[in-house]
């Protein structure tokens, strides 16, 4: 009776393991299943967070090309000329610069006065919009001037967007007549021994084989890096060099709390006049003074001014007392020891009164 309990009791416990390690099988399966499936998603989640990570704002992607324009094409010598751009979407700066052309110099004008400029050189003006720049052009009458605004972000030195514009700039004192040269001065001058030299007969090719052409490396062109910093330099004085003093009107306005502000004046108000007075050449000058003829008939004569070294200005305000006049013609001459063209020493400008 015993015997046969406990084989029934072995039957039944080996039932039961045999079930439990079916069961034990199909859990895994299922399991097995479940986490094919959510495995995929789980890894492309990671991926995806992984590259959302590693992934920064790339400051060297360029933006806009920049539209620059002026508010006009065709400047006087002198002249303000009011440059605007459209702005880039990043944080940075602008630069400006200039090609060179034989006979001009520009300036920069700010709030500080004007800043005299180099060409083919990046000059920092800020996170601006526009900037004001005045021309001065010696050599022709008409000048083409080409110039460019570039953006840079923040610790760039390469720039992420350029634009380029140009106008033309007159000046009306420097005269269109063409000079006739006489042939007959050409032909004496030409030397006589030329007409009994021998010609020297054209040398053709005689190999009939084809000629390669060599073959060209194509160059790769550099791309200039820019600077973030104002350049100013002052060139030093040639010994044999000459002198070149110019006078040129800048503004007129009124002085507010010891400073000059551009602007229309009024017939009973007193007022100032602005003008420059630059060295264009390439010595030293002597020391100068000047003359200006003010409202009301009066006569201001400058002291002693310092001399002015190649590519220096001064920059000179003068205060007037309100006349009763509605426009008024201003005279201002330079007095210099030498100077190698005096005919830019002077100039005259007519300025209206509002009522």
């Amino acid at each position: 009776m015993d015997n046969k309990t406990a084989q029934k009791k072995d039957s039944i416990l080996k039932v039961l393991a045999i079930t439990g390690f079916i069961g034990i099988i199909v859990f895994i399966a299922w399991a097995s299943i479940q986490l094919v499936s959510v495995v995929p998603g789980a890894f492309s989640s990671l991926a995806s967070l992984a590259e959302s990570v590693n992934q920064q704002p790339n400051t060297s992607e360029a933006v806009d090309d920049l539209t620059v324009t002026s508010n006009t094409l065709l400047a006087n010598t002198g002249d303000p000329v009011h440059i605007n751009w459209n702005t880039a979407r990043a944080n940075g700066s602008y630069v400006f610069s200039y090609n060179c052309a034989e006979g001009v110099a520009i300036d920069l004008v700010s709030d500080d006065g004007l800043q005299s400029i180099q060409c083919d050189t990046n000059y920092n003006i800020g996170n601006v919009d526009s900037t004001t720049i005045t021309i001065d052009s010696e050599k022709n009458r008409y000048t083409d001037i080409t110039y460019s605004v570039s953006f840079l972000g923040t610790n760039d030195t390469r720039p992420r967007a350029t634009g380029n514009a140009s106008l033309t700039v007159l000046n009306s004192e420097i005269s269109t007549e063409i000079v006739v040269v006489d042939d007959e001065q050409t032909e004496e001058e030409t030397p006589a021994e030329s007409a009994n030299e021998p010609e020297v007969p054209a040398t053709e090719a005689t190999s009939s084989e084809p000629v390669t052409p060599t073959p060209t490396t194509p160059v790769t062109p550099e791309i200039p890096e820019y600077t973030q910093e104002y350049v100013y330099e002052i060139p030093t004085s040639q010994p044999n060099g000459k002198t070149n003093l110019a006078a040129r009107y800048l503004f007129v306005g009124a002085i507010e709390q010891n400073k000059f502000v551009p602007g229309a004046v009024a017939e009973d108000e007193d007022g100032a006049i602005q003008f420059e007075v630059k060295n264009l050449g390439t010595k030293t000058s002597k020391d100068w003074s000047f003359t200006v003829h003010m409202p009301g008939d009066r006569t201001y004569e400058s002291p002693t001014q310092s001399p002015l070294k190649p590519n220096e200005r001064a920059v000179l305000t003068i205060g007037f007392i309100g006349a009763d006049v509605n426009s008024h013609t201003f005279e201002v001459t330079v007095d210099v020891a030498t100077d190698s063209n005096p005919s830019n020493n002077d100039f005259s400008h007519q300025v209206t009164f509002f009522d």
